[in-house]
């Protein structure tokens, strides 16, 4: 009885500590607000990206909007939609601008041509 006690507990204890860890990032409040793209974007509209401190975040164009969730590694924005897309944001200036790469590829920056810039038009999120 004792074996399979301690066995429960380690378990446990390897969920907990998984759970944890799994929470664990760079913190999102310095880049959550509301931004607008500084050029528009496929067109003559502007996109409106608003990340909230939770982690989720909206994507409009045109009236259009796409759910993602984000989250922050090594200084960058990622965010996962649900149909499986990643997009890298590279932040400047202290989270008052981003960067993100639309080109599908893995780039150590953003390649010029190949982004959308936005402006924070609002903080909090």
């Amino acid at each position: 009885m004792n074996r399979n006690f301690l066995k429960i507990t380690v378990v446990l204890g390897l969920i907990l500590l998984g759970l944890l860890l799994g929470g664990c990032g760079e913190s999102r409040s310095q880049f959550a607000g509301t931004y607008k793209s500084v050029q528009p974007f496929a067109g003559d509209k502007h996109v409106d990206l608003d990340l909230q401190e939770n982690g989720k975040g909206t994507w409009t164009l045109g009236g259009k909007t796409v759910e993602f969730t984000w989250m922050v590694n090594e200084g960058k924005i990622f965010i996962y939609t649900k149909p499986g897309a990643i997009l890298v944001v590279t932040p400047s200036e202290g989270g008052k601008i981003l960067s993100a790469d639309m080109t599908g590829d893995w780039h150590p920056g953003c390649p010029p041509g190949s982004c959308v810039n936005f402006k924070r038009v609002k903080d909090g999120g």
